[in-house]
Formats: C-alpha cells, sequence, structure tokens
C-alpha cells in the first residue's frame, strides 16, 4: 500500500480530531465496521504531542514497543513508510478502511501491533499538565502529562463530580401528578425500588419495570474483583459506594449481569463446557439473569416500547439530573462505564453516556447494549463482554 500521499489527510483529520466532539463509545451490531472504523477513527484518531514511549532492540518486526498499558510488536512499512520529526509520536491512520495504529521511530512512522498487557506500561512525557488524545479500542480518550507520564484524563470532566462533589440526585425522578409509581423491595436483600407501570396495548402486554438501576450484589473494586461464579459481584463507578447507592446502581460484566460462568466473557454461549448453552437470549428474550425471581433484564424490544423514545431522542426518558424531560419516570441515568481493557479498570463517560446491557449475543466477544446520550438513544450498539455496565429489570408478564 502507498501511503506517502496520505500524511496530508492523517495532519488534518489529527488538527480536526482534537476540537471535534466525543463520539460514542459502542460499536454497531451488525456488520458496519468497515465503514463506522473509517468515519471513527476521522473523528478521533490524534497525536500524543510531546508524549515518547519505550522501545527496545533494533528497528526490526520483532521490537516491541511499550505504551499507555500495552506492547506493541513494531514492523516497518518499508517503501511506503512516512516521515516523522516527533521521535515517539503515537497515532492512529486509517488506509482502506483498516485502521493503523503507528508510531514515529528512527525519522518515520512504523506499525505497532498490540500484543499483549503490561500493568506497568506507560508513556513518558516531558510537558506537566499538558492534555493529550490517543485511541483505546476505538474510543478517543483523553490523557494528562503527570510526573513525566501520561496518565488518563476523563472525557468531560466538567459533568464527572469528585467524593466532594457529588451529582445532585434530588431530581432523579419525575414527582408529576400523571406519573404513578409504585413500590418494589427485592426479598433478598431488601434493596427498595420504584417501578412504573407501561401500557401497550399494540403489543397486548403491561410492563412493570424498575424506575432505578439495579443494585444487587457484593462490591468489589478494581483491586479486589475475583469474577467468581459463587457470588454476584457489582462494581460502583469509580469504586466509590456512594454511586451504588445514590441511584446509579451497580455496574456488572455481561457474564455477570446474564447469571452466567465468568468462562462465557471470553467465548460464545453452547461452545464449551465452561460456558454451556442458555435459554432467554435475542431482541424478545426474558433472561432473569440478576434480577429478583421474576423479573428478567429489560431486552431490546421492550426498550422499543417506551412511550416517546423512538424518533424523538432520549430527553422523553432521561432523567432530569442530565436534563432529561423523563416523560413516564423512568429516570435513565447517564452512568458511564468501565472498560476492562484499561488499566485497573478505569471508570469514565459519566454524565456523558449510559449504557445497558441486554440478553443478546452478537459473537463471542461481543453482546447488545442499549446506550443514551443526552440528546440520542440507540437501541442497537454492541459492546465487548467483560465491560462493566448498568441493568435494569422487568417483571415477567
Amino acid at each position: 500500500m502507498k501511503l506517502s500521499w496520505l500524511w496530508v489527510l492523517v495532519l488534518s483529520a489529527f488538527i480536526v480530531s482534537a476540537c471535534g466532539d466525543d463520539e460514542s463509545s459502542f460499536a454497531p451490531r451488525d456488520d458496519e465496521s468497515s465503514s463506522s472504523i473509517e468515519e471513527e477513527s476521522s473523528s478521533s484518531s490524534v497525536t500524543l504531542s510531546g508524549a515518547s514511549a519505550e522501545s527496545n532492540g533494533s528497528s526490526s518486526s520483532s521490537e516491541t514497543l511499550r505504551i499507555s498499558g500495552r506492547t506493541y510488536s513494531l514492523t516497518s512499512l518499508d517503501e511506503d513508510s512516512i516521515a516523522c520529526d516527533h521521535e515517539g509520536t503515537y497515532s492512529e491512520i486509517v488506509y482502506e478502511k483498516a485502521l493503523y495504529s503507528v508510531v514515529c521511530q528512527n525519522g518515520f512512522f512504523v506499525n505497532a501491533l498490540q500484543s499483549s498487557s503490561s500493568e506497568d506500561s506507560f508513556v513518558e512525557c516531558d510537558a506537566e499538565g499538558q492534555i493529550s488524545y490517543m485511541l483505546v479500542d476505538h474510543v478517543r480518550t483523553r490523557f494528562i502529562c503527570e510526573n513525566g507520564r501520561l496518565v488518563e484524563f476523563p472525557e468531560s470532566s466538567s459533568s464527572v463530580k469528585s467524593s466532594s462533589s457529588y451529582f445532585n440526585m434530588s431530581k432523579q425522578y419525575n414527582d408529576k401528578e400523571w406519573i404513578k409509581y409504585e413500590r418494589f423491595v427485592d426479598p433478598r436483600d431488601n434493596q427498595e425500588y420504584r417501578t412504573i407501570t407501561v401500557e401497550k396495548e399494540a403489543y397486548n402486554r403491561t410492563l412493570v419495570i424498575l424506575a432505578g438501576n439495579l443494585n444487587y450484589g457484593n462490591m468489589v473494586t478494581a483491586k479486589t474483583a475475583t469474577y467468581s461464579d459463587e457470588t454476584v459481584e457489582k462494581f460502583c463507578y469509580n469504586d466509590d459506594p456512594w454511586y451504588c447507592e445514590n441511584g446509579f446502581g451497580g455496574m456488572y460484566t455481561w457474564s455477570e449481569a446474564m447469571g452466567l460462568p465468568r468462562a462465557c466473557d471470553t467465548v460464545a454461549l453452547g461452545s464449551t463446557p465452561e460456558c454451556p448453552e442458555a435459554t432467554g437470549f435475542g431482541e424478545d428474550g426474558r433472561r432473569q439473569g440478576i434480577c429478583p425471581e421474576g423479573w428478567h433484564v429489560m431486552n431490546e424490544r421492550e426498550w422499543r416500547m417506551m412511550p416517546t423514545s423512538e424518533g424523538f431522542g432520549a430527553k422523553p426518558m432521561l432523567s432530569q439530573v442530565f436534563d432529561g424531560r423523563d416523560y413516564i419516570g423512568l429516570a435513565v441515568l447517564l452512568g458511564g462505564m468501565s472498560n476492562p481493557d484499561l488499566i485497573e479498570k478505569n471508570y469514565y463517560r459519566i454524565g456523558t453516556d449510559g449504557f445497558y446491557w441486554v440478553a443478546e449475543e452478537i459473537d463471542s466477544l461481543r453482546v447488545g447494549v442499549v446506550s443514551f446520550t443526552e440528546t440520542n438513544v440507540n437501541f442497537s450498539g454492541s459492546m465487548k463482554k467483560p465491560s462493566v455496565l448498568s441493568v435494569r429489570c422487568v417483571k415477567d408478564y
């Protein structure tokens, strides 16, 4: 492939992306990878200005590079190399609808192919306090230079609340007279939830839905999680129990949310004895998972049944905490997520995005999610199984 002509385009893409808005971190469920990669990368690939990386050995295919918590193997682009001036600068480019990770080495960009993870890996920097960006699993992620190393700096930090300045949850529920909340107590732990009832005559269904995120299980942190199949482990945003106890509820891996063995986060259902075949999956599936007995994880079709949701964006379902209108009392929260590929299970995107598991397996590694921003709702996104997201429950009918 000839890349020399692409250099000007790469620079242009980096400049535009550094000023652009962030995109959602979920991937499309259908086979849209070629077009979506090109669009996402052109809008979010940026260079790490002022950053350098550790490398060892000579310029050969066996050389390795440590950057942002991962070890990369390096391969030369040979005669198609692009000249670069800043040694160790990491970038990403798109060529023929494929995404390439590249690093500046000995005056030329070379491919950086991810091979493994390393907890002590880091990217060096010399501009204290400088903000830089890079792609992590196709998600534009912000970093700050602290003590000579790049450290992840959460996106939309103005929306993120520290332990001394939490969200005002007094507006979590819409207490208008037309919204009729009822009460449900989970007999497993006596946790109390509000519920709403939604009549869907066209489907001959009456949906009773938890008006809050599920908050069941034993809290664990990034350092204490065992992922045992013997107990339900929940994460709280930023490893802070305040979020679990004040409306945001627990966050779970997909296998945990679906009540499956941990092995199912890495293989397809029914493909191994460790991850046997299971029922209750699909667009209209009713999988109990970690919901109380007589309830199931809210599926895609039920999400689509919510009044005024289709074609009207997220605000009709979004809690007033995040400037939503919440016409039906569902109180959807932008509770963020955790990405298992980031070091020490970093949490991010709270106040920007909300993600909810549904019982749909796309392939051995990806499953369905319903996702929200302040303005939009997507009913057909997907996410990697070990990601840590929220759960809503619906009463069986």
